[in-house]
This record gives structure tokens, C-alpha cells and sequence, in this order.
């Protein structure tokens, strides 16, 4: 079987991404007929999402933790405290990045991107402070930038997503374009990855598609493709976008996975 992908790969990505479109939209309907509201939906989707953002960082938490956390739910247990904080913040800055991706005219900034900074590290000395290093033992391993053109990089990142004009690529490959870009900045020595990861959601978000999650279980394929060009991480998130769907759809159709099982 001749694999046309050799030949015309922009041709088959377009074709990807026009099936992502519409595996978008089985979601959407899928969540219909559950008779689940879509803020409810999201709701469900999020606990997955922090689950696997706290994995890619090497942090391993449970449902019962999670679900807590973004229920409000008194924590019992004292030594769950700090964790319980952490969720509640993560959880306050995905609530606070698709509020202002469905704001149309709402513009990135980098003083918006260290108020998130600020929620996640949980002490004010170190909110949006940028690192003075580049660490040499660190789970990301691409290259980023030099700590004296932080402040530079992360303009020209941010000036990149402003002035995107609405024909020049797919939703899917300006998301992934902006996560690279924004992850060789790198800008803080914590959170820039889950901060990053905000960043390409706002970008699918803002166009009416659900947040991508990478799963925990990818993370070292991930690691390595942000070492890559941007023209091959967005095959990757391409790919994670598909997985995410389908998780969706497995998870709305029950009935689906039941037949196939027999």
C-alpha cells in the first residue's frame, strides 16, 4: 500500500486536521445526547487535563485528589494540603485562560502570562520572575533561550500569536507553533511548561476547539519533540489532539466500547 503521506505531506496534514474538525464535532453532539450542559462536560475534561499536566511535570496524583480540589471539598487529611492548593490554582488558571480565550478581543500579554505564573508558584517573591540560569539538570532538555533575552524572546513569541492572520495556517498548527516557540523561551524555572501548554489551548480554545492533552504517558516523546522544528512537533500535537478526542468519545459512548469489547 503506497503511503501518499511521502509525497504530499502538507496535503495530508490538511487532511488530518480536517478530521480532527470533524471528530470535534462528534464530541460536541456526543455531549448532546448525553444530556450533559457543556460547562459540565468541561468540568470532567479538566480533572483528565490536570491529571495528565501534573504527570508530564513527573507529579503523580489521583482522581479523588483532584475532584476534591476542583469541588472545594474540605480536605480531612493535613498532609494533602499543599497538594489540594496546587490543583485549586491550576484549576483557576485553565478557568481563567478559556474565560479570556472566548473574549475575542482579549490580547496575551506578558504581564497576563506572570499573573498566571504568580497562582501557580504560590509565592509572590517569585511571581513572573524570570530564571537567571540554564539549568543543566532539567526534565526539558531542548535548547532555550539565554536568560538576558528572555524578556526579548517572549515578546517576539507573544508579537507571533497577535499578528496571526486568520488564513495563514490551521488552528492546530499555529497552536503547536506557539507552544514551541513559547517552550524555547522558557522563561521561568517553574511552571513554563504548564504555562506553555495554557498558551497552545488559548490559541484552540479561542477557535472553538477542545483543549489538547498530552497524556502522562507520552511525556518523554514529547520532551523529544520540542527538540524538533516546529513542522514536526505539529505532528505531535496533531496527535495528542486525536487522542484526546477519542478518549472524549469513549468516554461519552460507553455503549461503543462495550460492543467492541465483544
Amino acid at each position: 500500500m503506497v503511503d501518499w503521506a511521502l509525497f504530499d505531506p502538507e496535503g495530508a496534514m490538511r487532511q488530518r486536521y480536517s478530521e480532527i474538525d470533524e471528530r470535534i464535532e462528534d464530541v460536541k453532539e456526543s455531549v448532546e445526547r448525553t444530556g450533559l450542559s457543556w460547562d459540565q462536560f468541561q468540568e470532567l475534561y479538566d480533572i483528565s487535563w490536570i491529571y495528565h499536566e501534573n504527570g508530564l511535570e513527573g507529579v503523580v496524583l489521583t482522581y479523588p485528589e483532584i475532584k476534591s480540589a476542583v469541588d472545594n471539598k474540605i480536605i480531612s487529611d493535613v498532609s494533602l494540603l499543599p497538594t489540594y492548593q496546587d490543583i485549586k490554582n491550576q484549576k483557576s488558571c485553565i478557568d481563567q485562560m478559556r474565560e479570556k480565550a472566548n473574549t475575542k478581543r482579549f490580547v496575551v500579554t506578558i504581564e497576563f502570562l506572570k499573573s498566571l505564573h504568580g497562582l501557580l508558584v504560590g509565592d509572590p517573591e517569585m511571581a513572573g520572575v524570570y530564571r537567571k540560569d540554564i539549568p543543566i539538570h532539567r526534565t526539558y532538555f531542548h535548547e532555550i533561550a539565554q536568560p538576558a533575552k528572555i524578556q526579548v524572546a517572549l515578546t517576539k513569541c507573544l508579537d507571533y500569536l497577535k499578528a496571526r492572520q486568520g488564513d495563514d495556517l490551521h488552528t492546530i498548527e499555529f497552536a503547536a507553533n506557539m507552544h514551541h516557540r513559547f517552550m524555547h523561551v522558557f522563561p521561568f524555572s517553574e511552571y513554563s511548561g504548564m504555562i506553555g501548554r495554557l498558551l497552545c489551548n488559548f490559541v484552540l480554545i479561542r477557535e472553538g476547539y477542545l483543549p489538547v492533552i498530552i497524556h502522562a504517558s507520552d511525556r518523554q516523546r514529547y520532551y523529544e519533540a520540542l527538540r524538533g522544528p516546529e513542522r514536526d512537533f505539529r505532528q505531535f500535537i496533531a496527535e495528542s489532539m486525536e487522542n484526546s478526542l477519542d478518549n472524549a468519545l469513549r468516554f461519552l459512548r460507553p455503549s461503543d466500547n462495550r460492543r467492541v469489547a465483544q
